[in-house]
C-alpha cells in the first residue's frame, strides 16, 4: 500500500445550506431588516412606536434565533470532523459525539436518497455498514463529496447508490444512531412546529402588538 493511501484524512464540515441560502440574500436580508426597525422605531395606523427604544426592541426580536445560529456555528466549525487514520475512522459531531470504527471492518458506503415523511425532496444520507452487522450514518451534505471519495477509496470498501423510504432504512438498520426526530419525523416536525409557534406568541406578537 502507498504512501498516499496510508496518509491521515481530516475532513471539516461544508457550509449549512441555510447559511448558503442566507448569505445569497444578504441585500434582501438587510432591507427586510431595515424595514423592521422602521417599522418597529415609527409604528402604523396611527400608533407612535418605539422611537429608539427600536433598536434595544429588534436586538431582543432576533435574540434567540441570532444566538442559537452563532453558537450552533461556532461549535460546528471548532468541533465537528470525519478523520481516518491508520486505524479507525472518527467521527465527531458539532456537540462533540459522535462515533468511531476500525477502518478494517468497514464494508460499505450507501448513498442513500432518503424519502422522509414531510419533506417534499429526499435526504441524503451515507450509511456505513460494518463487519458484524452494525451501521452508521453520516449526513452527505455536511461533507464534500471529493473528501468522502478519497476515504472509502483508502478504506477500499464498496459504495452504491440508491433511493429508499425512511422505513425501509430502520427496517435495514435497526441499530442505525439517529436522534428521536430522525426516526419519528412527524413527531419532530410537530414538536418544531410548537416552539416556533410559542417563538411567535411569546416574542413576535408583543413587538407586533406595539406597533399595530
Amino acid at each position: 500500500m502507498s504512501d498516499t493511501q496510508n496518509a491521515d484524512v481530516l475532513l471539516r464540515p461544508e457550509r449549512p445550506g441555510w447559511l448558503k441560502a442566507m448569505a445569497a440574500s444578504i441585500p434582501l436580508l438587510i432591507l427586510a431588516l431595515i424595514f423592521l426597525l422602521f417599522r418597529l422605531a415609527t409604528g402604523s395606523r396611527g400608533s407612535e412606536g418605539l422611537g429608539l427604544l427600536a433598536f434595544p426592541a429588534l436586538i431582543i426580536l432576533l435574540a434567540v434565533p441570532a444566538v442559537w445560529a452563532a453558537i450552533y456555528l461556532t461549535r460546528r466549525t471548532r468541533t465537528m470532523r470525519l478523520t481516518l487514520d491508520a486505524g479507525e475512522l472518527r467521527l465527531t459531531t458539532w456537540n462533540g459525539k459522535g462515533w468511531r470504527i476500525p477502518r478494517a471492518e468497514v464494508t460499505h458506503a450507501h448513498y442513500l436518497d432518503v424519502v422522509v415523511p414531510m419533506n417534499s425532496k429526499p435526504t441524503s444520507w451515507v450509511v456505513l455498514t460494518r463487519t458484524g452487522g452494525d451501521a452508521h450514518v453520516l449526513w452527505q451534505s455536511d461533507w464534500p463529496d471529493t473528501g468522502l471519495a478519497r476515504i472509502w477509496k483508502q478504506i477500499g470498501c464498496a459504495t452504491s447508490r440508491d433511493t429508499v423510504a425512511m422505513r425501509e432504512v430502520l427496517a435495514r438498520h435497526p441499530s442505525l444512531g439517529l436522534p428521536w426526530w430522525h426516526r419519528h419525523p412527524i413527531l419532530g416536525g410537530l414538536a418544531g412546529a410548537v416552539l416556533f409557534i410559542g417563538y411567535v406568541l411569546l416574542v413576535v406578537m408583543p413587538f407586533a402588538l406595539l406597533t399595530s
